[in-house]
């Protein structure tokens, strides 16, 4: 006698899983937003290429504004043709002008800044919120950075005078931007670097 055999009854289909979303696909306000704002950034760097004259002038009268309320004293701000001079002194006059050229402003680390969140704005596939998050940080970053460092280079050199300035200037003031800007660029990159893997984790099925 043989015993008859049936085949294995199939398993009942489980629930239907959502449709996943493709790998590096940007939600549509993602896609607004970035098509707004990548623009706008691309057309920050270019003003701060073409006008960076202006920006200047405007940097050092925020320095001025912090000669003026931290360290107590009179302070006077000229636009001069190569450059925005500003003097500070006490009530026995002003000490030597301090220019900010174009090698010393913030616009020379902003504008790269602006010009490569544009583009990944437009035509990257990181989060559009990291980019600006990270753009906006980075630039806030090094905009601190050089005002703290014209604030210290005018009180060094009402103390101590030209060596004072030298010392500031030439040595620590460099010293200080180069880190601002390194720091601002790692800040940045950390910022869409984790944005990338926050989206492949969501994105994966």
């Amino acid at each position: 006698m043989t015993a008859d055999v049936y085949p294995q009854p199939a398993r009942p289909p489980g629930p239907a899983r959502p449709p996943q979303a493709r790998h590096g696909r940007t939600p549509l306000p993602g896609r607004v937003l970035a098509g707004v704002t990548g623009p706008l950034l691309l057309g920050l760097c270019g003003v701060l290429v073409a006008g960076e004259r202006a920006y200047r002038f405007h940097e050092m009268a925020g320095a001025r504004w912090f000669v003026s309320h931290a360290l107590g004293l009179r302070t006077l701000l000229l636009a001069a043709p190569d450059a925005p001079v500003l003097y500070a002194g006490d009530a026995s006059g002003f000490g030597r002008g301090i220019a900010l050229t174009t090698g010393c402003s913030s616009a020379l680390l902003i504008a790269p800044l602006a010009l490569l969140a544009g583009v990944l704005l437009l035509f990257g596939t990181r989060g559009p919120a990291r980019v600006l998050l990270g753009f906006v940080l980075a630039a806030a970053l090094v905009v601190a950075a050089n005002l703290g460092r014209l604030t210290l280079i005018v009180a060094m050199q009402h103390r101590y005078g030209d060596e004072g300035f030298g010392w500031t200037h030439v040595l620590f003031g460099s010293v200080l931007m180069m880190a601002a800007g390194l720091v601002a660029l790692l800040l940045f990159l950390f910022l869409i670097t984790r944005a990338s893997a926050h989206d492949a984790e969501v994105d994966a099925p």
